[in-house]
């Protein structure tokens, strides 16, 4: 069972309630929602990315321990319950990582994320009323991949696969992949060789202590990366 991070539970049960009119801003029409694993679950309530003055403030959805599967069903139900008059919706996506760490074939991980998209695109009233955007944040390296080559070579291949699928997807203008893989290894990103030779190092700077996970310093990395994103959308 998925347990929503104690953060977030209050803007989570505000989004399956319909949004009360009376609670958001005046012309609000606009939602920013983040789902995925403890990467989206960690980040910090004041470095969530903000987008317009007619956007709700953002909803986030993590779960520690996730597989890009098992946050299919959260995505489902949020979009079944969502505000008609909404106008827009944007999804940000982080899930993958733990795919790989819970031996997953990458086939059946990219069989899930087409299943994903499915579900965001597809819903019934994903095809209604709001337009709709996702951005996936894929795979990025992380200091503890920097002494195991095999699962780096596994994390390359999963952030390929993935930027694959988006441009082939048949709603592939609305699909956004942002490749993280090097987003964290500082100037060692720019070498000769950083991705296939192996030559960039996660900087743990950009991490918290256990050197999993991203500390403020990563996500501020984050937050400016997913408004740029957003200001370039033309909706």
């Amino acid at each position: 069972t998925l347990h929503i991070h104690p953060s977030t539970h209050a803007a989570w049960c505000h989004m399956l309630q319909g949004m009360a009119p009376q609670q958001e801003p005046v012309g609000a029409r606009r939602i920013l929602w983040l789902v995925g694993d403890s990467d989206i679950a960690r980040w910090p309530s004041e470095l969530l990315p903000q987008w317009s003055e007619s956007a709700l403030p953002p909803t986030v959805s993590g779960h520690s321990g996730a597989t890009l599967k098992e946050i299919i069903p959260h995505i489902e139900t949020a979009l079944d319950t969502i505000d008609t008059a909404i106008d827009t919706l944007i999804l940000v996506v982080c899930a993958g990582e733990n795919d790989i760490g819970n031996g997953i074939s990458r086939d059946d991980t990219l069989t899930a994320f087409d299943e994903l998209l499915s579900a965001f695109f597809g819903n019934a009233k994903s095809t209604t009323g709001a337009s709709r955007r996702l951005i996936f944040l894929g795979p990025k390296l992380e200091p503890w991949l920097n002494n195991d080559e095999c699962s780096r070579k596994q994390y390359v291949k999963l952030s390929r696969a993935f930027q694959r699928s988006c441009a082939r997807h048949a709603r592939a203008d609305e699909t956004h992949f942002v490749d993280c893989l090097t987003m964290f290894c500082g100037k060692s990103a720019h070498v000769l060789g950083a991705t296939l030779g192996g030559k960039a190092k996660a900087e743990p700077m950009y991490f918290s202590s256990d050197q999993l996970h991203l500390s403020e310093e990563g996500y501020r990395i984050w937050k400016q990366v997913v408004e740029e994103r957003l200001s370039e959308l033309s909706i």
